[in-house]
């Protein structure tokens, strides 16, 4: 925290591994790179066309960029002007063109499926390849064969793919029984590149970019919907019109990653323009509001026969788990790991049923956002391909920075644990996140135009035993910075228990009493003069030690923190670096220590000004502080330790004046990074 994205945007570059910057705030507006689905089909589309197309590609990603490569290695011109595309369409068919080729898809599935059916519908012959993930992904293109088209593997069902093309490509009736819009896709292009009427049989949730594209070109492309099945029917060898000046949308499966970022961050409010809305595309929406999401359309409109509008979202705080059916599964298949994501800020549960189609991904995403979200600290649970995601992130924290494993450079996976990383206030490094270029290029310079710059908050944890002068020393500094500073000292909440229960007059602890309680906890009652007396310092350490209460004050105490406006916020306690604020939640952390005797001796005199505390021995106060610290140090449960990622303080004279003096100037130093 602490670091301004820009920071992370020249790591990257260089190195390749993010940690990304947390406690962020992201306003205004924002347009995003273009469409991955909408790119790919206009530029293919464009290639079956007969005539001129011009397609404007905002910022494409190497998916596009593939899709564009591959009709230049069919023999198709394409002419680049800033982000217009000018294409000279062959027809579909592709007639004249060489009769021998090789087509690299490199990492993109959509290509592959989409050109596959073009290509074997014409008299090319060629051999399909890809990337080194690619060729480990099914094609899954086996139904073209009822087209008799003839696509062979050289590998059972993996890449490189054999096409012996003709053009006696005949009708055919298919049934799909995977809600799979590049399948659907790829049995509608058979049918354009064949003759007669095909019927394609197939689920009625699958996303139809390729028929209302093809519809607004021109084509006749008949589709009825039934309660869970749709029929398309379609009459092959027809005329395709050329795209004339096509912008293509914003990416909304793009805008999955920071809609998650400002419904997950305090104060954030974005709009995302000229976005696809898509029936099919915008079940994340649908799923985030019914958790509760803070999230508005404006501007709608028909666009090349596709729903265009504004996204905006804004931070919504009282997120609730939902129960997501198998048949929503289809229609946010891109945005799953990101919806896994924020269902680890809903206050229950949420459950995800039947996953089965995100093992066939980039890499096997139920199995990477399982193992990965656990080693976060995430309390998940796997029921064969059904994920439950238990809500509370609260304790979802480590004290060591986890780092990503084993997700083939999916870069819907490394874009989902950056969003974790945002919202969870959680250090978390994700390697080759240059990958996220593939579909969302400049993704860290996106968030750094949006990102509030005047949000610059410094968390200064401290750690530290009773009369170390830790009080006095942050009072000091946030005296100094005025109102840019808060001090929130942590052992005031478990003081304010241990009050209650003295009160109560019950000679035993009653936790869930005492739990109750803490829905009273406001700031005046932590200002109370009888949490110092000597009573409770010599009874709150038994209260401190019970598990089931520092897991229940652990939330409070971290919202405290993180919900503060001022942009420095010192903390101090006993377990602050090691618990509340470990490793990834604070930019600095401080251990002050002192001689116990001269501690002794700042108690008394503390003491002796209170009215309410009366005979009053220093030896007494010796032997308690002793014994205090002899139980903060033992306990088992959060005991009173320097972490190695602290620095030490030692204050052993009256005179604070010089730890003062280093803790600022490490204030200084962290301020001069934003």
């Amino acid at each position: 925290m602490g670091i301004y994205w820009s920071t992370n945007v020249m790591a990257i570059k260089k190195s390749n591994k993010l940690v990304p910057d947390n406690d962020i705030c992201i306003k205004g507006s924002v347009h995003l790179s273009s469409d991955k689905s909408l790119s790919i089909r206009s530029v293919l589309f464009a290639s079956i066309a007969y005539g001129i197309s011009r397609v404007k590609i905002n910022n494409p990603g190497q998916d596009a960029l593939t899709s564009i490569m591959a009709i230049q290695e069919l023999g198709i011109k394409v002419n680049k002007s800033n982000d217009q595309y000018t294409i000279y369409g062959l027809g579909i068919g592709y007639p004249s063109l060489k009769k021998r080729l090789l087509i690299n898809c490199r990492n993109s599935g959509t290509t592959l499926r989409l050109i596959t059916p073009l290509i074997a519908g014409s008299k090319v012959n060629a051999k399909i390849i890809g990337d080194h993930s690619l060729s480990k992904r099914p094609y899954r293109l086996e139904f073209l064969k009822e087209f008799l088209m003839n696509v062979k593997p050289t590998k059972k069902k993996f890449l490189p793919l054999m096409i012996n093309g003709h053009a006696n490509c005949v009708k055919a009736e298919i049934k799909i029984n995977k809600p799979s819009a590049q399948m659907v896709s790829a049995a509608t292009l058979a049918g354009i590149s064949s003759f007669g009427e095909t019927i394609i049989e197939c689920p009625n949730n699958v996303r139809d970019h390729t028929s209302r594209m093809l519809k607004y070109l021109g084509y006749s492309i008949k589709t009825k919907n039934f309660r869970k099945k749709q029929t398309i029917k379609i009459l092959g060898k027809q005329f395709l019109q050329p795209i004339k000046n096509y912008e293509v949308p914003s990416d909304v499966s793009s805008s999955a990653f920071l809609i998650c970022i400002a419904i997950l961050t305090k104060g954030s409010n974005i709009k995302i323009k000229n976005v696809c809305l898509n029936p099919h595309r915008i079940g994340f929406i649908k799923i985030l509001k019914r958790m509760g999401a803070n999230i508005k359309f404006q501007n709608l409109k028909q666009y090349y026969g596709e729903p265009v509008g504004d996204v905006i979202a804004m931070y919504s705080p009282n997120l609730k788990g939902v129960n997501i059916k198998s048949n929503e599964i289809a229609g946010i298949i891109d945005e799953v790991p990101v919806l896994l994501v924020v269902s680890l800020f809903c206050k229950s549960k949420s459950k995800f049923n039947n996953l089965s189609e995100l093992k066939f991904k980039e890499s096997d995403r139920l199995k990477v956002m399982y193992d990965n979200l656990r080693l976060c600290g995430a309390e998940i649970k796997r029921e064969k391909d059904n994920l439950i995601i238990y809500g509370k992130t609260e304790n979802f924290y480590s004290n060591n920075i986890p780092v990503i494993k084993n997700f083939n450079k999916d870069h819907r996976i490394a874009m989902a644990f950056y969003v974790l990383a945002s919202a969870s206030r959680k250090k978390i490094q994700i390697n080759d996140f240059n990958c996220t270029n593939i579909s969302f290029p400049n993704f860290l310079e996106t968030i750094e135009n949006v990102r509030d710059k005047s949000v610059k908050k410094i968390i200064i944890a401290c750690d530290g035993g009773v009369a170390t002068g830790k009080t006095s020393i942050l009072n000091k500094i946030k005296k100094l910075y005025k109102s840019k500073a808060i001090f929130l000292d942590s052992g005031l909440l478990y003081r304010y228990l241990t009050l209650v229960h003295l009160k109560s007059g019950k000679k035993k602890i009653n936790t869930k009493f005492l739990i109750k309680f803490l829905n009273t906890v406001s700031i005046s009652r932590l200002r109370n003069p009888k949490l110092h007396s000597n009573k409770v310092s010599n009874y709150v350490s038994k209260i401190a030690k019970i598990s089931s209460i520092r897991k229940a004050l652990l939330p409070i105490q971290r919202k405290l923190v993180f919900n503060c406006l001022q942009p420095i916020v010192l903390v101090g306690g006993r377990d602050i670096c090691s618990k509340i604020l470990p490793a990834g939640f604070s930019d600095i952390k401080l251990f002050i220590d002192a001689n116990v005797k001269l501690r002794a001796e700042r108690r008394y005199l503390e003491l002796q000004k209170r009215k309410s505390e009366k005979n009053l021995d220093y030896n007494d106060i010796l032997k308690a502080l002793k014994a205090r610290d002899l139980a903060d140090k033992t306990r088992k449960v959060s005991p009173m330790k320097k972490t190695n990622d602290s620095i030490l303080i030692r204050n052993d004279s009256n005179d604070i004046s010089r730890a003062l003096k280093k803790i600022v100037f490490l204030i200084e130093s962290e301020i001069k990074k934003h």
